[in-house]
């Protein structure tokens, strides 16, 4: 849900730049942080996928959503400061 919120605060933010930093906003902070969500959102489909198949790389999967949680603990925390 955040990665959409965050692509649909980008198309609203595309077409005006200027508007954006005279009101003090960071397009390119609101990308990145769409972008990062889209890989994390990527990688959790991809191991719920593996785990719910039963696929021989469960293990991978399991993995895989272990690191795609502690990434999105840190950069939620490291977004903070």
């Amino acid at each position: 849900m955040t990665t959409l919120l965050y692509a649909v605060v980008c198309l609203m933010m595309w077409p005006y730049p200027q508007l954006v930093a005279d009101a003090g906003g960071d397009f390119d902070h609101v990308v990145q942080i769409a972008l990062v969500t889209a890989g994390f959102t990527a990688a959790a489909a991809l191991s719920t996928w593996l785990v719910q198949k039963r696929h021989p790389a469960l293990w991978l999967g399991q993995g895989v959503l272990l690191v795609a949680l502690i990434g999105v603990v840190i950069f939620a925390v490291a977004q903070r400061y």
